[in-house]
């Protein structure tokens, strides 16, 4: 996949600050003036949408799945929140994790590549919650003056991106000092790792994790030389942290927890590297593998994953059978063979492990998915839309399920939804001009009082500001 240029990041930051400069009055020098709940929640949706235009997040349904399990299960921790709380990955091999006001959080491959465990994921996204939470980068923004537009994409820059790409914008103006107050200081990090700890400690995961993770970190930046991973730029004093980690685990006891097994994220890493790296280097790696320990089950699966890749259908079919041989009882494996089955026609096949899944775990909404695609195919709208509308809710980031939605709302000639869920899909195709008309037309269907008459006003007003236009 192509990699996302520094101009382009710079872009992103430039169209954020158009739209955050649009929440307050003209005469007004202060970034957001008093950032209110509601302005956050602008402002974290509209980077995300900036996000989606220029760099690859990965939507593959079982990856967002599992990420969103382990992310939801720590937000439960926290208790009631004015925010959803979003989890998404971006195809970057650079070690970052990072926040955005309004409750999005952002992991890149590279980091998750670096990770031994669940409890090491949920180390990181127990953090990046906290500063949400702890509304650190909202308050320093409700502090922050600007005296020029340059001057506040330096900032931006300098807190958002870290690195090299900060320099060049610093310079010549007088962001330098202006920034400082946009930073994470160290008491952020230390309540970020403080609260951290207690929500991970909570959900039942091992908070020794955590200092493990960023010890990792730390180590890493050794063997890079001179570049210092964007994380620890972004995230300051790393080995204060570390220590202060240590700390709090003797104090709490926590010296003899150890991380529990964690097949599921044995699966979610494997999967990320046959999805996202070259298809061939990574079949001949496990071929080899696979050669000294031909039932590796984690092999067999990921192998089965890089056949369905190059299309070859037969061969990955072979391949998720024979893992399923060694290991019965293996979701994971029963979820994508299930999905290839139904990609490959034989739906009588998938449909019947498709149910098994649900059987077992009536959540499990990848299972959900592929059974409304096969009630879909059969003409069974209201119960193919049931089972979207339910996935839906269990995900929002399930990205796949927006087309499904607005065909079927569609067939049943409910223009209104039909017309904003091809919108939602049409944006995360990153074919706005087409998003715009479907929003617009969502409008003229539907009424004030209806329930997706508010957020497709602020899916147009959103585009408008970007200057999309219909072809």
């Amino acid at each position: 996949m192509p990699r996302t240029t520094w101009g382009q990041r710079l872009w992103i930051v430039f169209t954020v600050i158009c739209f955050v400069t649009s929440l307050v009055p003209t005469p007004a020098r202060s970034f957001f003036g008093e950032l209110t709940i509601e302005k956050e929640k602008q402002l974290g949706e509209e980077f995300f949408l900036q996000l989606q235009q220029y760099f690859n997040l990965i939507h593959d349904p079982f990856l967002n799945s599992y990420l969103n399990a382990v992310g939801q299960k720590l937000v439960q921790q926290v208790g009631p929140q004015p925010f959803d709380y979003h989890f998404s990955i971006i195809d970057d091999s650079s070690l970052n994790a990072f926040a955005i006001p309004g409750g999005y959080v952002f992991l890149n491959t590279g980091l998750i590549q670096l990770m031994d465990n669940e409890d090491e994921l949920a180390g990181v996204i127990a953090h990046e919650i906290t500063h949400i939470h702890a509304r650190h980068i909202a308050k320093r923004m409700n502090k922050a003056k600007f005296s020029t537009i340059a001057s506040l994409i330096g900032g931006l820059a300098a807190v958002l991106m870290g690195g090299a790409a900060a320099g060049p914008l610093l310079m010549g103006t007088q962001a330098a000092s202006e920034s400082a107050m946009l930073k994470y200081s160290r008491d952020d990090e230390r309540e970020a790792d403080t609260l951290g700890f207690k929500w991970m400690t909570e959900a039942g995961y091992n908070p020794r994790a955590m200092m493990a993770i960023f010890s990792k970190m730390t180590r890493q930046r050794w063997f890079q030389g001179t570049e210092i991973p964007v994380y620890l730029q972004t995230h300051p004093g790393m080995d204060t942290r570390i220590v202060n980690i240590s700390h709090l685990i003797a104090t709490h006891n926590m010296n003899d927890r150890t991380s529990q097994e964690s097949p599921g994220f044995t699966y979610f890493k494997l999967r990320l590297r046959a999805l996202c790296n070259s298809p061939n280097p990574v079949m001949r790696d496990l071929k080899r593998r696979l050669a000294k320990d031909p039932n590796n089950v984690p092999l067999l699966y990921c192998l089965g994953l890089v056949h369905q890749r190059l299309g070859q259908r037969s061969e990955a079919i072979a391949t998720y059978q024979a893992a399923l041989a060694q290991d019965s009882h293996n979701k994971m494996i029963k979820r994508d063979l299930a999905a290839l089955y139904y990609e490959s026609n034989k739906t009588a096949a998938a449909q019947a492990l498709l149910e098994e899944l649900l059987h077992s775990n009536p959540r499990d909404e990848v299972a959900l998915y592929y059974l409304g695609r096969i009630n879909q195919d059969r003409q069974h709208w209201d119960e193919a839309l049931a089972l979207f509308e339910k996935v839906h809710a269990l995900n929002p980031t399930f990205c796949d399920v927006y087309y499904n939605l607005g065909t079927i709302y569609g067939e049943k000639k409910n223009l209104g939804p039909a017309h904003y869920y091809l919108g939602l899909h049409s944006r995360l195709a990153k074919d706005l001009s087409t998003a715009l008309f479907h929003f617009r037309k969502a409008l003229s269907y539907l009424g004030p009082n209806d329930q997706y008459y508010q957020k497709t006003q602020q899916e147009v007003a959103r585009l408008e500001r970007m200057r999309v236009r219909v072809r």
